[in-house]
C-alpha cells in the first residue's frame, strides 16, 4: 500500500505499541496546516508534518508532501511475535528511526483522541513519560 506507515512507539520484552496508519495529504475537512506537531480542531487531534520537515532521525527521512496523521482506530498493542511477522516481510522498508522527542510529542497528541483504546491509555502515558 502506498503511503501506509507503521510508527513504532515502543517495544518492550512482550509487546509492541504502534500507530498503523495511512498518512494523508488530502485535507478534505480543511484542517489547518499551520505548524509542525499536534493540533486539535473540532475535538479532532491530528499531527501535522510539513513537507521537508527534519524529523531529527538517524536516517534523515523527510516527507515529500505535507502530511497529516489522524488517530482513529489505528493505535495498537501487538505481541512481539505478531510484530516480527511484519518485520520479516520484504515489502516493508524502514524509513526512519525517530528520536524520543518526536515520539513523545506524537504520543502526547494521540492521547487527546477519543479513539485511543481505554486499556492502553495508562500504558501509553507510561511510555510517554519514559521517553
Amino acid at each position: 500500500f502506498k503511503n501506509k506507515f507503521c510508527i513504532v512507539l515502543n517495544v518492550n520484552g512482550k509487546s509492541t505499541y504502534l500507530i498503523h496508519c495511512l498518512t494523508t495529504t488530502q485535507n478534505k475537512k480543511m484542517f489547518p496546516e499551520l505548524h509542525f506537531g499536534c493540533s486539535v480542531v473540532n475535538n479532532v487531534p491530528y499531527f501535522f508534518i510539513p513537507i521537508g520537515q527534519d524529523l531529527k532521525g538517524e536516517l534523515g527521512y523527510v516527507f515529500k508532501e505535507n502530511t497529516l496523521i489522524f488517530f482513529q482506530n489505528n493505535i495498537r498493542k501487538e505481541s512481539i511475535n505478531s510484530f516480527e511477522k511484519y518485520c520479516n516481510d520484504d515489502k516493508i522498508t524502514i524509513k526512519e528511526k525517530l528520536p524520543n522527542s518526536f515520539l513523545k510529542r506524537l504520543i502526547k497528541c494521540l492521547l487527546k483522541s477519543d479513539f485511543v483504546p481505554m486499556n492502553l491509555i495508562d500504558e501509553l502515558n507510561d511510555i510517554k513519560e519514559s521517553l
